[in-house]
């Protein structure tokens, strides 16, 4: 009998991203090198990072595109965790406040909604001890068909099967997420 393989849904995104992804690619000399992992109980990306002088814009704070980068990564990587694939429609930023390098932020990004093959995401990225918000983002994702995944995926090292096997668990994972969060904010209002 041949035995069935379990496939677990995805927690970060160095483990399914390919290495040389300027967000999280751990092989991307100038990248990010973020992981982006999901909470899997508010069905969320968030996480806590320092940007080096290396990102810097104006003197001591990070550059205005590296933000947005941390914005569209957070937010498409967040798609990924509830079983979508996404190329990014579009991506509003709101520059609040400078980001000041060497200082610890806090990146969150979360579903607003899903419709046909669109996605809609809200992130922000604010200071974690003081609550400060610097930027506010909010996008919209096209929900890339199989054929156009394994077309983008052809010539990587990448094992599609399994990257479309963990997006199927991860989409599971997403309408229970989802389904669950829908119920709480309904009992909450009551």
């Amino acid at each position: 009998m041949k035995e069935k393989k379990i496939y677990i849904p995805s927690q970060f995104s160095q483990d399914w991203h390919h290495e040389n992804c300027y967000g999280c690619g751990i092989e991307n000399q100038y990248g990010l090198h973020l992981n982006f992992p999901f909470d899997t109980e508010k069905g969320e990306v968030v996480f806590k990072t320092k940007l080096a002088k290396q990102f810097e814009g104006a003197p001591n704070y990070a550059h205005g595109g590296v933000l947005a980068s941390i914005l569209d990564e957070a937010q498409g990587v967040l798609c990924f965790h509830i079983g979508h694939f996404v190329m990014t429609d579009s991506l509003h930023i709101y520059y609040k406040k400078a980001v000041p390098l060497e200082t610890e932020i806090e990146v969150r990004a979360q579903m607003s909604s899903v419709r046909n093959r669109r996605l809609y995401t809200k992130a922000i990225i604010s200071n974690p001890t003081t609550k400060e918000i610097y930027t506010i983002s909010n996008a919209k994702w096209y929900d890339m068909k199989e054929k156009v995944i394994r077309r983008m995926f052809q010539t990587t090292t990448m094992e599609i099967e399994l990257l479309l096997k963990v997006l199927e668990v991860n989409k599971k994972r997403g309408k229970e997420i989802r389904k669950r969060i829908k119920e709480s904010k309904l009992y909450i209002s009551k």
